[in-house]
């Protein structure tokens, strides 16, 4: 093949040439950055069984992942509603509005709260809302049921402490949350920013009704960190089909299930308290 050389007589048209080529490479680099960023993620850990980083492998990819492995009050588990022991109602809700961001992770979709959006007591220890994410399908069960989906709404104590709620979902009419902010979670395909979603109460996710579980575990995500206070409402609510497919389309698709398998729930004791 032969060589071709273009000779460049004109000064300024060379800048404008040099100049289009540089924002050329820009660009590319942008785009790369951008999609090795959720690459990243799902690269850390994953749920396909069998795979290099399924489940039963995360506590042995890195050392500050071993409670992966070796710990004893790991999240999620089964709910045995026969087992559940009665007490007093524990629980206190207060949400108030507050500005959301939309964000893909690649492994899962986020709503983060941006300011104070209120939060839930708990034993007499305030926690403020952080953030919710939906798995699918459902990563607790109930009675050995799976549902079609969870929502997690994680809380952070002054201390540092975890309490999560989760509210589970089968497929049925739309979920309100999901329907206020569709439009743009759509936007968020293949892009990890933010997106500005308003101001939304937690409130208005009616996650459950008046029964709810409560067990000590841990984070259902490396680093598995154990010592978080769980709260499963009990009433299953609905989201809808379309929704359910959303979800699962906007995240990597190694992530479209994204729920840990079950764990042992040993000794610890599950208790069910009945809200007025």
């Amino acid at each position: 093949m032969q060589s071709i050389c273009i000779t460049m007589t004109n000064p300024n048209l060379l800048s404008v040439i040099v100049a289009f080529l540089s924002l050329l490479s820009f660009i590319s680099i942008c785009s790369v950055d951008a999609s090795r960023k959720l690459s990243d993620a799902s690269q850390q850990f994953g749920y396909i069984a069998g795979s290099p980083n399924e489940p039963a492998k995360w506590g042995s990819m890195r050392p500050d992942w071993k409670t992966c492995e070796t710990g004893k009050l790991q999240s999620p588990i089964n709910i045995d509603v026969v087992q559940a022991e009665m007490q007093p109602p524990d629980l206190k809700m207060a949400y108030k509005d507050a500005p959301v961001k939309l964000v893909n992770e690649g492994f899962d979709l986020n709503v983060e709260w941006q300011g104070d959006a209120g939060g839930i007591e708990i034993g007499g220890v305030n926690y403020k809302l952080v953030h919710s994410h939906w798995h699918t399908p459902s990563e607790h069960t109930i009675d050995g049921k799976r549902f079609d989906a969870e929502l997690h709404l994680v809380h952070s104590s002054g201390k540092e402490e975890l309490a999560v709620m989760g509210c589970l979902y089968t497929i049925g009419q739309p979920d309100p949350l999901i329907q206020s902010v569709a439009e743009k979670m759509k936007k968020l395909s293949g892009t990890a920013k933010g997106i500005d979603a308003g101001t939304i109460s937690a409130s208005d996710i009616k996650c459950g009704g008046k029964k709810y579980f409560r067990y000590i575990g841990s984070l259902t995500t490396p680093p598995c960190t154990e010592g978080v206070t769980w709260t499963i409402a009990g009433d299953v609510r609905t989201i809808s089909q379309d929704q359910f497919q959303m979800i699962r389309g906007l995240v990597e698709p190694d992530f479209q299930e994204n729920a840990r398998p079950i764990q042992l729930a040993g000794d610890r004791p599950i208790l069910q308290f009945d809200l007025p």
